[in-house]
């Protein structure tokens, strides 16, 4: 079988998208001929690749990989942001019918649009359209204040709801996403629901104190973490502001660790208010997670109020991976929530609020942390883990394939 994938951000992309991608492709590649029609990276442009022309053919292991032409200006502002998608999904068209012609086109939503060549491509081929999504838009731009014109958002959600109406399967990431898909108008015999994952044999609980707690001197401290994506819908203000409750509970330090859109501003934030229980560190590599994530007493998962469904964290399966417990400041049943109460791994909060997230440390300090990361890890190892959700999918992929061939 040969599987057309299309997504702007694969290897050596940093992105939690681009690396969630790059794993799926590389179990899929096990079993059938894999294809991916990506751009330039541009979450960390300088890793510089050899792509020439509008549509370079270079291989990721048993991957065979169309990197087309695209801008790879940094995501600091929107406007290099959308010229990054816009050329992205220009070129794509011509890497999409540069393929040979596939049995099954899986289009992800990063960016949005490029579902549509997704769609089209399944058309033009006669093939059958799987559409996996990542984030419900625009949704979640309306929820952010990005996108705030009437006449955009209905053509954004009509736009939408023809590409839905294409896909022969949705992918969703979550329960909650589910949900958000079906108040969009999605049939629910056309919603596949596939978690995200992280891969249990890289990411692991550590014997030992992690390296990274000790050449920062926080072996004697409590470490509340945020790792992961710095943008705008984790609402990390809300962590600065707790942050700045307990600036008088020396043993609390709060560490903020990646890179993203709204990183610059927390920093200023956070040094205006002389907020030195605040630490800001580096994007780390896949390699290094364990000691990294590990590092942390508590992981803070936060999501902004409203965005329940449209985003489910990623984020979320690494902490469970590396066997350390979480405070989800999040919305009531969205997927962290749910897995905090069915494996008791974590705690929920109502998010954008500093009050509670400042007692929720506290009350963790003097919490079963042991106890509640075992627990997430066997949460990960049973439901969460990367050969899991690659099965899934290879079953998902199969089955459709399948279906059309018979027809």
């Amino acid at each position: 079988m040969r599987i057309l994938v299309l997504n702007q951000y694969f290897h050596p992309d940093r992105s939690a998208t681009s690396q969630l991608l790059t794993e799926l492709c590389e179990d899929l590649a096990r079993h059938h001929d894999v294809f991916v029609v990506i751009g330039r990276p541009s979450y960390n442009a300088s890793e510089g690749t050899a792509s020439k022309g509008l549509v370079s053919k270079e291989w990721h292991g048993r991957v065979r990989v169309a990197r087309v032409w695209s801008t790879a200006f940094d995501r600091s502002t929107m406007g290099r942001r959308l010229t990054n998608y816009g050329t992205y999904l220009a070129s794509s068209v011509a890497g999409a019918l540069a393929v040979t012609r596939p049995d099954v086109v899986v289009a992800l939503t990063d960016p949005p649009p490029v579902g549509l060549i997704g769609a089209l491509a399944a058309r033009l081929r006669r093939v059958p359209f799987v559409l996996v999504t990542k984030d419900v838009f625009p949704d979640v731009a309306v929820e952010l204040g990005v996108l705030r014109n009437p006449v955009a958002i209905r053509a954004a959600r009509l736009a939408r709801s023809g590409l839905f109406d294409a896909a022969d399967r949705i992918v969703s990431i979550g329960r909650d996403m589910d949900q958000r898909l079906l108040e969009a108008g999605v049939p629910g015999d056309k919603i596949v629901t596939i978690h995200d994952w992280s891969d249990g044999s890289v990411v692991r609980p550590l014997d030992a104190v992690s390296s990274m707690r000790a050449t920062l001197g926080w072996r004697d401290r409590f470490v509340v973490m945020h790792s992961g994506n710095v943008g705008l819908s984790q609402d990390l203000g809300t962590m600065l502001d707790a942050a700045d409750r307990l600036r008088h509970e020396p043993e609390v330090v709060f560490a903020i660790v990646g890179e993203g859109a709204a990183k610059a501003g927390l920093e200023r934030s956070a040094a205006a208010r002389e907020l030195h229980n605040v630490a800001f560190l580096p994007f780390q590599d896949k390699a290094d997670l364990s000691e990294s994530l590990g590092a942390a007493d508590v992981h803070l998962i936060g999501l902004r109020h409203g965005l329940a469904g449209s985003i489910v964290p990623s984020k979320l399966y690494g902490i469970l991976a590396a066997g350390k417990p979480f405070i989800a400041a999040v919305d009531r049943g969205t997927e962290p929530d749910l897995i905090a109460n069915e494996h008791a791994c974590g705690v929920r909060i109502e998010p954008g609020d500093p009050d509670a997230l400042s007692r929720a440390v506290l009350e963790m300090r003097d919490a079963d942390l042991v106890g509640m990361g075992k627990r997430g890890r066997e949460a990960l190892e049973t439901r969460f883990d990367r050969p899991i959700a690659a099965r899934a999918y290879l079953d998902l992929l199969e089955s459709v394939a399948g279906a059309a061939s018979a027809e």
